[in-house]
């Protein structure tokens, strides 16, 4: 982040506490965090100064976070809206997430893996704010990389694959399915080839020893493995492809897009996906998943 001008992180809770721990977490990884006790007095907050990523509660009084998610997409289509919630919030969630929420944190939730997401979203804003306009008359497009277990340099392989898509996607409907295929692509890498089962993945990330368990793991076998992507771009279809080299997993098992599955779902990427994406299919032994989406404009 160059310059002295900060990104702005709005921080929407009615309890004060926990906005001014997220708030001090906010500022320490770099951005200017701003505070708003409910949805309306957000709302007046994301006119004036246009933060990079809102990260709301979803149960508020005044307004809830589906509401605010509304009037924040009704100002800028392409506004990042990540939502933190409880019990008893799941069917407002779900409508948030198909209304475009980004992502969801259920409490109490990992604060470390919450500021991640936070540069991740800011990251992709600003990859999109330098783009080139993609070019009108292409009629196809074909990609494959090979990426090895151990980097986790993401950003360049997703921003590739989705230099293209305003051709047949609104903008604000990219970010999420870039979001989308970063978690197929963390998956293959920490669930496919290095074997971290969604258990182990919740305990390390509870306990901050995620980074330490994917490094003993990549010193082993599945550090030699590595994940394949595939995408391919019409005039009327994006679809991309994530293929690791790990033993699979009973897909089958896997919950539907409901309310009830919400929260206690471990898999919360495989869910977002389902939800950014009109197809999500995976190959009879799992290690494979095709995602598709279609034209929007």
């Amino acid at each position: 982040m160059s310059g002295e001008q900060k990104e702005k992180v709005l921080i929407v809770d009615d309890q004060e506490a926990l906005r001014g721990m997220l708030a001090r977490l906010v500022a320490r990884a770099g951005f200017e965090p701003v505070e708003a006790k409910d949805g309306r007095e957000a709302i007046e907050l994301f006119k004036k100064l246009s933060p990079v990523v809102v990260v709301s509660d979803v149960m508020m009084p005044e307004l809830d976070g589906l509401a605010l998610l509304q009037e924040v997409k009704r100002i800028d289509r392409g506004a990042a809206v990540i939502l933190m919630t409880g019990l008893g919030s799941e069917e407002v969630l779900l409508q948030a997430l198909r209304g475009g929420a980004t992502n969801f944190f259920k409490k109490p939730f990992n604060t470390g893996e919450l500021i991640q997401e936070i540069r991740t979203v800011a990251e992709y804003r600003r990859e999109a704010a330098r783009a080139v306009l993609s070019t009108p008359s292409l009629e196809e497009e074909t990609k494959r990389f090979r990426i090895p277990s151990g980097d986790d340099r993401y950003f360049p392989v997703i921003n590739q694959v989705a230099l293209q898509l305003p051709m047949i996607l609104p903008e604000e409907e990219i970010l999420n399915l870039k979001i989308g295929i970063e978690e197929m692509m963390i998956n293959a890498v920490e669930h496919g080839n290095l074997g971290i089962s969604f258990a182990e993945k919740a305990a390390a990330i509870e306990a901050g020893t995620l980074r330490e368990l994917v490094a003993e793991r990549l010193a082993g076998a599945g550090g030699a493995k590595s994940v394949t992507v595939s995408s391919r771009l019409t005039r009327d279809r994006f679809e991309i492809t994530v293929c690791d080299e790990g033993e699979g997993f009973d897909w089958r098992a896997l919950p539907g897009v409901e309310a009830g599955n919400l929260l206690a779902f471990s898999g919360r990427g495989i869910f977002l996906t389902k939800i950014y994406f009109d197809e999500v299919r995976y190959n009879e032994r799992g290690n494979e998943v095709t995602l598709v989406k279609g034209r929007m404009i």
